[in-house]
């Protein structure tokens, strides 16, 4: 974690200290913080990260014949064929183990912060099929804004992947003694104290 957000949210959990603010508002307060600093990270990490060639500037710098090649490339919608490609090229010893384990747990998990965040940041977003709608639409936006910045590729996959990875994760913390722990938490409140 930065150095300036430890120090934001220190200065958060000292001022509720001093001026006896509720502890669940420091708590949500500091969740909101962490959720959009790992939405920007997402943001960061699949459309503007250098390392992985990826500009935002592509799009402008790019003729038409290398927008019509990128998108003949870059979009598959054909599900499992770019991770039977990955398995393969591993097989075949043309990928390292490193880069197919970064592909596809990546994909995988890349999402699973979420199914904590949206559901306590958003109460509204409190059944497994509202959340797998909101993620379902953050990751189709993520997919179609790499084709369109040329920083990517759209491809479905990835798509079952992230969306998977956070449904895993969403019923992980659904099970009853770890929402109760999530609720203590955040609320100081336990399912029996719901009624």
């Amino acid at each position: 974690m930065p150095p300036r957000v430890k120090l934001f949210l220190a200065v958060i959990f000292l001022k509720s200290k001093v001026i006896n603010v509720n502890r669940s508002f420091v708590l949500k307060s500091i969740v909101i913080c962490l959720f959009l600093l790992y939405t920007l990270m997402v943001i960061d990490f699949t459309l503007i990260n250098d390392s992985f060639g990826r500009s935002l500037s592509n799009i402008f710098l790019a003729d038409k014949a290398v927008i019509k090649e990128h998108l003949a490339q870059k979009i598959n919608l054909i599900p499992f064929a770019t991770v039977k490609l990955f398995i393969n090229a591993y097989k075949e010893s043309v990928l390292e183990t490193r880069s197919v384990i970064e592909n596809i747990l990546g994909n995988l998990f890349v999402f699973m912060p979420f199914a904590f965040f949206v559901p306590n940041i958003f109460k509204g977003i409190n059944s497994l099929l509202k959340f797998l709608l909101v993620i379902s639409i953050a990751v189709i936006v993520i997919e179609c804004l790499q084709i369109v910045f040329l920083t990517g590729s759209a491809d479905i996959d990835d798509f079952i992947l992230n969306v998977s990875g956070a449904a895993i994760a969403y019923g992980v913390l659904s099970i009853r003694k770890i929402k109760g722990l999530i609720n203590k938490f955040m609320l100081g409140e336990t399912n029996e104290s719901k009624g």
